[in-house]
């Protein structure tokens, strides 16, 4: 399932760069990295001016359980210079993640609303670091028991915990398509 899925949003990704190739060209980063709660990620970023629309999909790779998540942000670039690029290094970031995390005992999906302060660090014209905190807030949890536990179980993932908010931070490399 976990390769279908990263298979689907290639394709996606294929067929949306070659819809519009100056769009490809021009206003198009691809990313990577990692952080709580998208885990390790793949993604995508569209350039409007200075703002950005991204979506992203992530695993836990080695993790025992089934486990992914899904992301759609909006990027607001407001602050500071860079020789490489006319994007603004400093942005406020407002996201969406979904995480669903699927083991012996229970499936479990969130939704979260991830809002961030961030800035790209401009390594090149096309090549950059971005690093970026903030907070994170549960917004639907549910859990659905596929067997009754029969004693103490650990190990589950559960990045959510017991509170409502919890913080947040990612690292993401990316690379702007020209």
């Amino acid at each position: 399932m976990k390769n279908f899925k990263l298979g689907l949003f290639f394709f996606c990704l294929i067929n949306f760069l070659s819809i519009n190739p100056v769009l490809a060209q021009e206003q198009v980063n691809v990313t990577g990295g990692i952080g709580t709660p998208e885990s390790l990620n793949i993604g995508l970023r569209i350039q409007v001016d200075q703002t950005q629309y991204g979506i992203a999909i992530g695993t836990s790779p080695g993790y025992k359980n089934d486990n992914f998540t899904i992301s759609g942000d909006f990027y607001y670039h407001f602050a500071g210079r860079s020789g490489q690029s006319d994007l603004m290094p400093w942005y406020i970031k407002s996201g969406l993640t979904y995480m669903s995390n699927e083991g012996e005992w229970e499936k479990r999906m969130n939704l979260l609303l991830v809002p961030r302060l961030g800035r790209d660090f401009n390594l090149t014209p096309q090549f950059g670091v971005a690093l970026e905190a903030g907070i994170m807030l549960l917004l639907l949890n549910k859990n659905i028991a596929k067997k009754e536990r029969t004693g103490a179980v650990s190990g589950d993932l559960d990045v959510i915990g017991s509170g409502f908010i919890q913080p947040s931070a990612g690292l993401k490399f990316f690379y702007r398509l020209y």
